[in-house]
Order: structure tokens, then sequence, then C-alpha cells
């Protein structure tokens, strides 16, 4: 199949549950997949919340007849998600994530039967997605759905430390690189996630002309590039902005010095002078040289 031959994956973006379009996209993957190879319906979801609100395999269990494992660290949004999911061949567990301990994926997964090569898994933790998902050995599943910070750019390779308290999230660009090296490819991104397939079964999904992160993900919506001019003054293409605080860092609070120091050093006042070297002084007292 080539990639020409069949409708780029974003067409068939829609929500029945999810937020930006997986619902669509994740079933026409799964769709190309089973022309030439079987489905066993089964999924994982981490960060499943109350199993319902954005969630992206909600539709795959009540409408496909999907088995699941969900794994929710909240309890009250646990007992919503057993009340809305209260199926037997959905397994349900409240368990924070972690990396080694019960709260490995791991760990959780092997306690019950679901198949190596599940056919999706869609971790949403907002913070240790990338090293959850690099912690996984044993098992295997055909589609990796995983959320990025979308105001990191493409071209940088960010991943946040090992700790689920720091909230930083992680790069698109990182998480195509971990997927290279365990045997992905990237075959769709939506505002939020990337999806990713099996590269022995990739083929199938988008041909062999495989597609760009550039090509797949644009940037406009989310990213602003920060950079500074020869004066001192901060520049920005746009806000820079605190998604989940419902803030942004304009090109005034971005500044470093004063608009009246906004110039070459050496053509300042004996008086700028002055200020320029009390600020630097004091600035870098406060945080440091590389501060």
């Amino acid at each position: 199949m080539n990639a020409t031959v069949e409708k780029a994956l974003s067409e068939f973006g829609s929500n029945t549950y999810s937020q930006y379009g997986e619902d669509g996209i994740l079933e026409e993957c799964l769709s190309r997949i089973s022309r030439s190879t079987a489905l066993n319906k089964w999924c994982v979801e981490f960060g499943a919340w109350d199993g319902v609100y954005l969630s992206n395999t909600c539709k795959l269990i009540r409408e496909n007849g999907y088995s699941a494992v969900l794994v929710e660290g909240d309890a009250d949004r646990f007992k919503e998600l057993q009340r809305n999911l209260p199926e037997d061949r959905v397994l349900k567990f409240c368990r924070w994530v972690s990396l080694s301990g019960e709260g490995r994926l791991e760990t959780i997964l092997a306690e019950t039967p679901i198949p190596q090569d599940f056919d999706v898994l869609s971790i949403d933790i907002d913070s240790c997605d990338w090293h959850v998902w690099n912690s996984i050995e044993t098992y295997r599943p055909k589609i990796v759905c995983i959320e990025f910070n979308p105001t990191i750019p493409n071209c940088v390779s960010y991943v946040q430390p090992a700790d689920f308290s720091i909230r930083h999230g992680n790069s698109a660009r990182a998480l195509c690189d971990l997927a290279g090296q365990k045997g992905y490819d990237l075959v769709a991104a939506t505002d939020v996630n990337l999806i990713f397939v099996e590269s022995a079964l990739s083929d199938a999904v988008i041909g062999n002309d495989k597609p760009t992160l550039e090509q797949l993900r644009s940037e406009d919506k989310h990213v602003s590039y920060v950079f500074a001019g020869y004066n001192g003054e901060i520049l920005s293409t746009g806000p820079v902005k605190a998604l989940w605080h419902g803030m942004q860092h304009g090109p005034k609070s971005l500044q470093l010095l004063p608009a009246n120091l906004h110039r070459f050093p050496d053509e300042y006042t004996p008086w700028q002078r002055l200020r320029f070297r009390l600020r630097r002084r004091l600035r870098r007292a406060r945080y440091g040289k590389d501060g």
C-alpha cells in the first residue's frame, strides 16, 4: 500500500469521548491493521480519570467490545470509573503510576490476562509519560497514543525529570526519538497526543513513505519562540503560555532590562551604565551567573 492510496489519518479525527479526534484516528488505525493482522481487542489506559471524560479508549470499550485495563490513582475518580464501566471485561486498578514496584505498568499488566501484543496503549499522566513508556519491556502494544507538551517546539528534545511531582511534560521530538528506539513509527499527531504504530505494522497504516513530525504537527497554535536582540531586548514570536494556568507572558513581562537600557552597553550614559551594573549584580546574586 502506498501512502497516497489512503486518506490521511487526520481526516478521520472525531470525538465521541476523546478531546482532539483520537477516537476516530485510533479506529481507523485499527481498521487498517486488521486487514492483515488479527486484533485481540484489548486496550490499556493510564490516567484513565473516570473512564469516560476525554478518554482515548472508552469508545473502543463501549462501542467496539474491547476488554481493557484502566488505571487511575485518584480514589474519587476511580469510584466514578467503577460506576461508568462496571463490565467484568474492564479490569480497573486504583494505583498511582510509578516506575517501579506495584505501580509499574508491567507489574499491573502481569496481574491480568492481557496479551503482550495488545492493540492500544494510551498514556496520559501529564508528567512522566516518556519514562512510563520507556519502562515497558515485556509488552508490545500495536498502537501507542501518548501525550506531549504542545508548547515545546518540534526541534527540541526535552524529557522531564523522572519525578511524578514535576509536571513539565515531554516534547514531541523526545517521544519520537524514544519511539524509534523501541521500533515504532509516528503515524498521526493531534493537538496534544502522538500516535505511533509498531514498525512491522505501520506500512498497513500509512504505507512505506513515513511522514515526519514536522509534516504531521503544526506548531502555530501553541509554540512561541523567544530570542534576544543585540540591544538586550527579549523578543518573541507570540505570548509564552502556561496552558493549565490560563496565563501567558507577553513581551513586557519577559524583559530582563527596562526599555531605557535596550541599547549597546557602550552607548549607555554614565547613569544608565550604573543602573545596568546594579541590576546585573542583583540578578546574579539572586539567580547565579546563569540564572
